[in-house]
């Protein structure tokens, strides 16, 4: 299969499981010694972000919503307080769900489901498709996995490549996901996920401009799936 040519990482630490269990172990610690939820990745803004183009473009309270790599649950928590009620949360740590549980818990949010899931092992991981996927900083992580590097020297499929068939697949045909990335650009996004998707809207932040170029430090993206005969 080709896939399409997208800037090379160098691989990170921030690409590991270990690292971000490392991570979550620590803010475990710390939500039980004071209460801290821990770092919201990328700002409030972004979250707030998110959560407004979910109430603008998705009506159903009821609407299967999936966040990937969750870590401590915080865009779900500000989901829920826009009264969407059928709320999922994964990621691949098992101590981020400790903690995403534990700040449900705290806030009387039990209901919401979290799940300690390695999507890109078990792509067939879920029983039901889900009509929302939403992504902060998940697929930017796995862009730094050291194994992506190794992939594309042997011409096969990585991490990264994996990522988008997996999301692909746990998407209803109609269904909308929604990437918020820091290392990305827009275009390059479309370009890397145009083989199972197409773009549907994007999110304006505030513009900078340095050198004569101008941009945002994040971007946030919506897709629509392409439907695979």
């Amino acid at each position: 299969m080709e896939f399409p040519e997208a800037q090379d990482f160098e691989a990170s630490k921030l690409g590991t499981k270990s690292y971000w269990d490392t991570v979550y172990d620590r803010e475990n610690d710390n939500f039980k010694e004071i209460g801290d939820i821990g770092e919201i990745w990328f700002g409030e803004d972004s979250v707030e972000k998110m959560v407004e183009w979910v109430t603008e473009h998705v009506e159903d309270a009821n609407a299967r919503m999936i966040d990937l790599g969750c870590g401590n649950g915080h865009l779900l928590l500000e989901l829920s307080n826009e009264g969407y009620k059928n709320l999922h949360g994964i990621d691949y740590s098992e101590s981020a769900i400790t903690l995403a549980k534990s700040v449900a818990k705290d806030r009387d949010l039990e209901w919401i489901q979290y799940d300690a899931v390695d999507f890109l092992s078990n792509p067939d991981w879920f029983e039901s498709q889900y009509q929302v996927v939403l992504d902060k900083g998940t697929y930017d992580a796995i862009s730094l996995h050291p194994d992506q590097v190794q992939a594309k020297k042997e011409g096969v499929p990585g991490p990264r490549e994996k990522y988008v068939e997996a999301v692909h697949r746990m998407i209803e045909p109609n269904g909308l996901f929604l990437i918020t990335s820091c290392n990305w650009t827009k275009d390059e996004l479309i370009e890397n996920f145009k083989q199972y998707f197409t773009f549907h809207s994007s999110v304006k932040y505030p513009v900078f401009q340095f050198g004569g170029q101008s941009g945002s430090t994040i971007c946030t993206i919506a897709f629509s799936p392409i439907q695979i005969v």
